[in-house]
């Protein structure tokens, strides 16, 4: 049986350089709690305004409307529901549109904060509980807050910044939940313009202690999701003869799928098939023209999963064949495992736990979830965290995505000076 959470030892994060140690210094947390009433108001407005995937229009708006008042240049990409801000030494060209070339950025680390929602609606309970359907149940409200803030400070800073000839890249990313945010804005010149050296982003947990530091690699699954629709003959219920009945093929296609996993994976292997939509159909005595199968695969062999994916055509095109029913796949998502850079992963622990000194921090983060961030990592050295951010009552402790998800505002300080700390120590150690 596997040791409770509580059961486990933490561990110190690796010492921070000596230069990095100096260019963070000792007072990111104070500076950041100075202004935490700000901190949690930007994050309630956030929270009241749920938005889904790529369209994002009143939170981009709202993340740019703070950055301009930081004087903070920022380009807008996909469709302007990501917004991308520059600190720094790129800066001072990029007035205007937010643009800049690597030689005028010199080094870069981007920072990123995802800033999505979820169709949920809300049963929290708080006070600013979002009313439109939707809901931050993930916490990405916390996330963008958290990056404003870091913003904040490392504007503060941005003079020491061109001293070192760089500059540090804001990513405030839509559509994170719906894996289309990073794969859009990367194919908009994400990663150009300049182009970031390393990649940090973090992610808050409902149910860990504030101080609580998760990190690993691989730290999350990939993903495939597809949707299979089944051609049929509709009728009456009466004569199924004369018809071509889609719903017993989708059921064997079901039945298949699952058999996938049982037979031709191995029992050492992490993966996970999972149809979690099965529609066909809308009377009990109509057979229908079609049915619609749809969901997911995670693993993280990236060399089975590919193997798999293969294996689900043939085996829906097979039995499709068998029950007369032709099929189509459609990809609704293809997203890597979340692997990450050990060296940053290092460096980034070393700069988080310099500004969080009694922060705990277990190499435990290795979950069958998924995260459009592998796109970045798998293009530049990154790292990523989780972060503890529940709230003092036990009992509140509501998994994320669940409507009574909570999140506490005394995590945002302790976010922004983590940002802000892993910009600074890895400047401070690539001068």
């Amino acid at each position: 049986m596997a040791p409770a959470l509580s059961d486990l030892q933490p561990q110190s994060a690796p010492k921070a350089t000596a230069a990095a140690q100096t260019a963070i210094g000792d007072g990111l947390v104070a500076e950041a709690q100075a202004f935490a009433d700000e901190l949690a108001a930007w994050r309630h407005d956030l929270h009241q305004m749920p938005e889904l995937g790529n369209s994002l229009p009143q939170t981009s708006a709202y993340i740019q409307a703070c950055l301009t008042e930081m004087d903070i240049p920022f380009a807008t990409l996909v469709d302007g529901s990501c917004v991308v801000g520059l600190v720094g030494a790129g800066a001072a060209t990029a007035h205007g549109n937010g643009v800049c070339t690597d030689e005028q950025a010199g080094t870069v680390i981007m920072l990123r904060g995802d800033m999505d929602a979820l169709p949920v609606a809300e049963e929290s309970g708080e006070p600013f509980a979002s009313t439109n359907g939707c809901m931050h149940a993930c916490g990405h409200d916390m996330h963008a807050t958290a990056l404003l803030g870091a913003a904040r400070m490392l504007k503060a800073r941005e003079a020491e910044l061109v001293d070192a000839n760089a500059t540090v890249k804001l990513l405030f990313q839509p559509g994170e939940e719906t894996f289309e945010g990073a794969r859009a804005a990367i194919a908009d010149g994400l990663l150009q313009n300049p182009r970031p050296q390393v990649a940090f982003a973090m992610h808050v947990n409902s149910q860990s202690p504030l101080g609580l530091v998760l990190y690993g690699s691989p730290a999350l699954s990939g993903v495939y999701g597809f949707r299979i629709t089944l051609q049929g003959k509709g009728g009456h219920g009466s004569s199924p003869e004369i018809c071509i009945d889609p719903i017993t093929a989708g059921v064997h296609v079901h039945l298949a799928l699952q058999e996938l996993i049982s037979r031709e994976v191995p029992a050492a292997k992490e993966v996970a098939l999972t149809v979690g939509k099965f529609a066909g159909g809308q009377a009990a005595n109509v057979i229908p023209d079609t049915c619609v199968l749809e969901g997911t695969l995670r693993g993280f062999d990236v060399e089975l999963m590919g193997h798999l994916k293969t294996r689900i055509a043939e085996v829906v095109k097979g039995v499709a064949t068998t029950y007369r029913t032709p099929a189509t796949i459609e990809t609704l998502s293809d997203v890597p495992p979340l692997v990450l850079d050990d060296d940053m992963t290092q460096a980034s622990l070393g700069y988080v736990g310099a500004v969080l000194p009694k922060a705990a921090f277990l190499p435990l983060f290795h979950a069958m979830a998924s995260e459009d961030f592998a796109l970045i990592s798998s293009e530049i050295p990154s790292a990523y965290f989780t972060v503890g951010a529940a709230v003092t009552d036990a009992d509140e402790h509501f998994a994320q995505h669940h409507p009574k998800a909570r999140f506490s505002d005394a995590e945002l300080p302790l976010g922004a000076a983590a940002y802000t700390a892993v910009a600074l120590g890895y400047i401070a150690d690539h001068r």
